[in-house]
């Protein structure tokens, strides 16, 4: 009997025991992790390539195709086309990285892992991560996590100066050289702090009395090259200059100082502005004629490189000045006075030359213009007055500079 009651028992504790997940089989109702509401909020909506909250796993980014994705995969790692550095290495596939919502529901105990992205207009380090109201820092593995056991808001905070709402945009530096031959400056009365991403940067270069501009390049280099750090940077711009690897430079004017300048457009990295072809007063023409003979002997032992093929080519260029108005001059200054034709000539790949127009009234309209290069005539310069004190008469004179010339080129004066 005893026997009996306790296997009764035992069978009854057995029953009891199952009797809640029984029920809780049987009935969900209630049941469940809690949900929470997770938001995402940045003053990014009303700036294009604003800021991103993408999801991180052990602190990678998550991304998935996407052929609208400004995203390639290479070299092991995900990263934008413009840091590949060859063009056709570039792989077709695309991706983009995965974005939290605004508004998300996350379950109780879940960890919500995050970076904060943007364009590379502006400047992700300028920003600061709030979750709910309380500034948080980046974990080890540099992203941000949060523990969800309540409703949160996670926010990104930037102000102006004025204390609004914005983004602040990435600024570079624009280096700026100067040589015993040439000083590269602000523009007059302008102080140069940085540049920010995408705008413009313009510049003048002077060159120093006793010094000929004639063969000048003036080129900006983006970024860092491959030589950076293996030579000292005098060495590094004359190699540079030589053969190139930096973007070249196109004068759009003179200012009232005679002092030729340039624009930078477009600025996404620091940059460089290299000088080269400055030669002393006596020796012009001398580098035009050795490159001339260089030119003879690639010709004659056919050899071709494309950066010696550039800087030693021939290229014509004519000076018309039939339609120049009554009452208007002009002098040519080349490199070389070789070519028996003053209003036409040859120059090598590179050289520039400079055409000095004098009018004998500031009001008499006169336009240059040179194809290809300035086909609009808008070059901008400086009309300096001239008085004669034998005549007494004043006249006004204006330097046009056409800079490294690289093609068939025609000078019209009217």
């Amino acid at each position: 009997m005893k026997k009996t009651i306790s296997v009764i028992l035992s069978v009854l504790f057995v029953f009891m025991t199952l009797v809640p997940a029984f029920a809780a089989e049987g009935d969900t109702a209630g049941a469940g992790t809690q949900n929470f509401n997770v938001t995402f909020t940045a003053p990014s909506k009303d700036f294009e390539g604003g800021y991103m909250f993408v999801k991180t796993v052990n602190g990678e980014i998550q991304y998935v195709p996407d052929a609208e994705g400004e995203y390639v995969f290479f070299n092991g790692r995900y990263m934008l086309p413009s840091n590949i550095i060859d063009p056709e290495d570039v792989p077709e596939e695309r991706f983009s990285a995965v974005e939290w919502d605004d508004f998300n529901e996350v379950a109780e105990g879940e960890t919500v892992s995050f970076k904060v992205v943007t364009s590379e207009k502006y400047n992700v380090l300028t920003a600061v991560v709030f979750i709910n109201g309380a500034p948080t820092q980046q974990n080890a593995l540099d992203e941000y996590t949060v523990y969800v056991d309540r409703d949160i808001n996670i926010s990104v905070g930037e102000y102006d100066e004025n204390g609004q709402p914005a983004l602040l945009r990435n600024h570079f530096n624009v280096k700026l050289t100067s040589g015993d031959e040439y000083k590269v400056l602000t523009l007059k009365n302008e102080y140069y702090h940085v540049t920010y991403y995408g705008d413009s940067f313009r510049f003048r270069v002077k060159v120093n009395s006793g010094y000929s501009a004639a063969g000048m390049k003036v080129m900006v280099q983006r970024g860092k090259g491959i030589l950076n750090g293996l030579l000292d940077d005098e060495d590094l711009d004359s190699i540079t200059g030589l053969i190139g690897g930096a973007e070249t430079l196109t004068s759009y004017g003179v200012d009232e100082d005679g002092c030729r300048l340039y624009e930078i457009e477009n600025i996404t990295t620091d940059c460089k502005v290299i000088v080269s072809g400055v030669q002393e007063e006596g020796t012009v023409g001398i580098l035009s004629m050795l490159k001339r003979i260089l030119r003879l002997i690639l010709d004659f032992l056919g050899i071709h490189l494309d950066f010696v093929d550039d800087i030693t080519a021939y290229y014509n260029v004519k000076v018309d000045g039939a339609q120049a108005p009554d009452g208007v001059t002009y002098q040519v200054i080349r490199s070389t006075t070789t070519d028996a034709a003053p209003s036409e000539f040859t120059v090598t790949g590179g050289d520039g030359i400079s055409i000095i127009v004098t009018k004998d009234s500031i009001d008499r309209e006169v336009t240059v213009m040179w194809t290809p290069g300035n086909e609009t005539g808008t070059y901008q310069t400086e009309w300096i007055p001239s008085y004669d004190h034998i005549t007494g008469k004043t006249s006004y004179s204006a330097i046009y500079n056409v800079d490294n010339i690289s093609a068939d080129t025609v000078v019209t004066i009217y």
